[in-house]
């Protein structure tokens, strides 16, 4: 009996002391073991429009062949959220299909659709204690395009982002957008060349033009203040000039659209703003008929092909188109509408 004792006493002090033992090893084995933690799938339809999918992760390095280099930095930097506006928020199914084409090709990107509503909404929370000057012009605006180029430079300068009309759709990764040599460099602004032609002598206007229904903007970026100032100013001067506040400005008091809100008037505005960076005249070239993307002070301007690849004729010595521009904007008509009324008037003036 004392041995049968002995026997369970031992036997009691063998299993208190491997249960602790056993742990010991299964947390230091946990540990070593890497963690999987399973995310949200993503939708693939056109529905992630209507949301703004707070999925952050850092983008995709690009594959390197060469084992003596050390691969690229990731591009920490780039904004990962792409805005879209509609007059509503029950767009077709051919745009849905265009804007889905971001999220398809990004999963990690967030993506944000707003309304007219929600738009002017936005511009007075982010303006209206700073800048009521600019909420003051947005809100007044009576022509739909208008405010929808203004609308476009104040909410990539409010918070960071990428600019796609809804009738873009996205080629290729953003992740792959910025080549490596410039994945370091402080990059303010990303910009496409919509027309691609040499510079034309001095005292000639700007010849070439980027384009302004795709574009890549920091948070509170230098260059796009300078756009935003010069639209405002812009749009303040017509109306002085035809007697009238901004509510009252027409279609007819334009030029053209292009030069008061649209690419025009962005592509001088980025130019001015470089001008004052670098300290001398930048102008075509500084980037006409380049071949690859080209870094000009703090903006990276990509090649015809980029993001205007039918625009410049599906050149392919360019590398890849990374945007496609599909040409659905409605306000083209009532544009062109305008300036045959403008012309007429002349004429019956004549």
């Amino acid at each position: 009996m004392s041995t049968n004792l002995k026997n369970s006493r031992s036997l009691r002090l063998i299993v208190a002391l491997a249960i602790p033992f056993t742990l010991i090893c299964y947390l230091y084995s946990w540990r070593q073991s890497p963690i999987f933690i399973s995310r949200p799938a993503i939708p693939q339809s056109s529905e992630t429009t209507r949301t703004c999918t707070a999925i952050s992760v850092p983008l995709k390095e690009p594959s390197n062949n060469n084992n003596l280099t050390t691969p690229a930095a990731r591009i920490y930097t780039l904004p990962d959220k792409v805005w879209h506006s509609a007059k509503f928020d029950d767009i077709s199914e051919t745009q849905r299909g265009w804007t889905g084409s971001w999220t398809r090709k990004n999963p990690s990107i967030r993506q944000e659709l707003l309304t007219d509503r929600s738009a002017e909404a936005f511009v007075r929370a982010h303006y209206f204690e700073t800048r009521p000057d600019i909420v003051e012009v947005y809100e007044a605006l009576p022509i739909p395009i208008l405010r929808a180029d203004l609308f476009r430079y104040l909410v990539v300068l409010a918070e960071g982002g990428i600019w796609g009309d809804l009738d873009t759709s996205c080629e290729k990764e953003v992740a792959e957008w910025v080549p490596v040599e410039y994945r370091n460099e402080n990059i303010d602004m990303i910009v496409g060349l919509e027309f691609d032609f040499e510079w034309r002598g001095p005292g000639t206007e700007v010849a070439s033009q980027f384009c302004n229904w795709v574009f890549v903007g920091q948070k509170n970026s230098r260059n796009l203040k300078v756009i935003v100032d010069t639209v405002i100013n812009k749009l303040e001067g017509i109306a002085q000039e035809n007697a009238v506040r901004i509510e009252g400005i027409t279609f007819e008091m334009l030029s053209d659209v292009v030069d008061v809100t649209g690419p025009k008037i962005m592509t001088i505005a980025i130019l001015e703003s470089l001008g004052q960076l670098l300290g001398r005249t930048v102008d075509d070239r500084d980037y006409a008929q380049i071949k690859q993307p080209k870094l000009v002070g703090d903006v990276l301007i990509m090649p015809g092909v980029s993001f205007a690849a039918l625009q410049n004729g599906n050149p392919t010595d360019q590398g890849d188109a990374l945007v496609t521009h599909h040409y659905e904007g409605s306000w083209k008509k009532e544009d062109a509408d305008a300036k045959e009324r403008k012309k007429q008037k002349q004429g019956k003036e004549r």
